[in-house]
């Protein structure tokens, strides 16, 4: 049996041809599951903080980022996203959330928090889950310093539903 499993993987071109998708020394992720890069955030030219989802920290059972729409994809109210933060100036931030979902899942409320606070906010409709639209969320006073700025669900919902697909959050 062994001899056939080398025959075709060398008749294939190994381990590391296209056929099987997978290389044992590249380090490079199959194509379609490419990961974020997690990064500290830090003020933009323009003054803002742009907390994208390239850059953020997925913590759940089931949330993916997806590379096609540079977006989380939430899939349970388990999941959540992660910032570091290095705020430069205390104060009171508008919170701009980029997004997308399907009508029928819109409503669910969401919690963006800090260390020293939050804000409550609703999921509205979007169209569709292909089309994005931002929307004005509040504001949120924040601390100046390095600090982790978290984004979930506060609505608890049964598996198989979604609250969005996060794509940025925009502080100004």
């Amino acid at each position: 049996m062994l001899h056939v499993i080398i025959l075709f993987t060398w008749f294939f071109g190994g381990l590391h041809s296209p056929f099987f998708e997978y290389s044992l020394h590249s380090g490079k992720p199959k194509k379609g599951f490419q990961a974020n890069l997690p990064a500290r955030i830090v003020k933009g030219a323009q003054g803002q903080y742009h907390l994208t989802a390239a850059k953020g920290k997925a913590i759940g059972p089931d949330i993916k980022f997806m590379p096609e729409f540079q977006a989380f994809g939430w899939f349970t109210s388990k999941d959540r996203v992660e910032w570091e933060v290095d705020i430069q100036k205390e104060g009171d931030y508008q919170v701009d959330i980029i997004y997308s979902v399907d009508n029928a899942e819109a409503g669910k409320e969401f919690i963006l928090s800090s260390p020293t606070s939050q804000l409550i906010g609703k999921v509205l409709p979007s169209g569709s889950w292909e089309t994005y639209r931002t929307l004005k969320g509040g504001k949120i006073h924040l601390a100046a310093g390095l600090q982790k700025i978290e984004f979930k669900s506060k609505t608890q919902f049964k598996a198989g539903g979604a609250i969005l697909d996060l794509r940025e959050i925009v502080l100004r």
